[in-house]
C-alpha cells in the first residue's frame, strides 16, 4: 500500500464575479487521487476538522476509494480552505485549521493497523506546518518494515519549518522530486536519488551526479508523482508478503516512468 501523508482541503475558485466553484483539493488529495484513479488504492493521512467542509472531503474520498482514517479526520477544529480569485490572487486558510494539528500519537494509532505499507509519499504542504510535520516525519521513520520514502517537493522550499523538514528527512529519504528552479541544492548533492523537473524535461540525480535525463510531454506535479508512484508499484515494490531487497531503483524503471508523461 502507498500511504500518502499529505493535505486536503476544500477549494473556492472563483468563476465569475460573485460565483464560486467549490471542489476538493489539496495536493495529497490529487495524488491520491490520481493514484486510485489508475487503481492503486492508497491511503490518505489527511488531518481535517469536524465541519461540513470534511464531510464533504470525506465523501469524494469514499468516492474516489481512497483509505482514510476516521479519527483523523474528525479534529475538533475547522478543515482547511483555499480561495483562489479569477485575477490570480490566493487565499490560503489551511495553516491555522486542522492540517497544522494532526499528533504523532494519533497518526501512529491511524497506521498501527496497517501492516502492508511499502511507500510513505510525503510532500511540501504537510511538512510545512507543526506538529502535522513532525508527525508525518517521526511515524513514517517508525513505519516496520522500513517503506520507500519518497520527499515531493512541490511548492516553494523557502518556509524555515519546510527546510528543517527536508534537512531531518534527507539521510533516510529514498527518493525526492523537485522543481529545478526551485530545489535546494543540499537536496541535489546529498540525496540518494532526486528527479529534478524543468519545463518539458526531468533530470536523474544520484548523490549529486547526473546519471540520465529524458525529456517529457507532462510534468505536472500531482501527475508525474502519481506516474512515478504507480510505476514503481508496478514494476519495483515487493509484494504483500515480502521485505525490500533493495532500496534503489533501476534507472530503466525511471525511465519507464517518466516515458508514459
Amino acid at each position: 500500500m502507498i500511504a500518502v501523508m499529505g493535505d486536503a482541503c476544500l477549494l473556492f475558485r472563483q468563476v465569475e464575479n460573485d460565483l464560486f466553484r467549490c471542489d476538493v483539493s489539496g495536493y495529497g488529495y490529487r495524488v491520491a487521487s490520481a493514484l486510485a484513479h489508475k487503481g492503486v488504492f492508497p491511503a490518505l493521512f489527511s488531518p481535517l476538522g469536524s465541519d461540513r467542509a470534511a464531510s464533504a472531503i470525506v465523501e469524494r474520498m469514499v468516492s474516489d476509494e481512497i483509505l482514510f482514517d476516521p479519527e483523523i479526520s474528525n479534529l475538533p477544529l475547522k478543515t482547511g480552505i483555499m480561495i483562489e480569485y479569477l485575477d490570480g490572487q490566493k487565499i490560503d486558510l489551511t495553516s491555522s485549521s486542522a492540517a497544522s494539528a494532526l499528533s504523532s500519537d494519533l497518526l501512529g494509532e491511524a497506521l498501527s493497523v496497517h501492516t502492508n505499507i511499502k511507500c510513505v509519499h510525503l510532500s511540501s504542504r504537510g511538512l510545512s506546518l507543526n506538529p502535522t510535520a513532525s508527525a508525518f516525519i517521526d511515524q513514517s521513520l517508525f513505519i516496520t518494515p522500513r517503506p520507500y520514502i519518497v520527499v515531493d517537493l512541490n511548492e516553494d522550499s523557502s518556509n524555515a519549518l519546510l527546510s528543517r523538514s527536508i534537512e531531518t528527512l534527507m539521510p533516510y529519504a529514498d527518493l525526492f522530486i523537485a522543481k529545478k528552479e526551485a530545489c535546494p541544492e543540499s537536496v541535489i548533492s546529498n540525496a540518494r536519488l532526486v528527479l529534478l523537473k524543468s519545463e518539458g524535461k526531468v533530470e536523474i540525480f544520484k548523490k549529486g551526479e547526473l546519471v540520465a535525463f529524458e525529456d517529457v510531454k507532462n510534468t505536472d506535479d500531482e501527475t508525474l508523482a502519481s506516474t512515478l508512484l504507480y510505476t514503481l508499484e508496478k514494476d519495483f515494490f515487493p509484494s504483500a508478503d515480502d521485505d525490500f531487497s533493495s532500496y534503489d531503483v533501476p534507472l530503466s524503471i525511471l525511465k519507464e516512468a517518466l516515458r508514459a508523461l
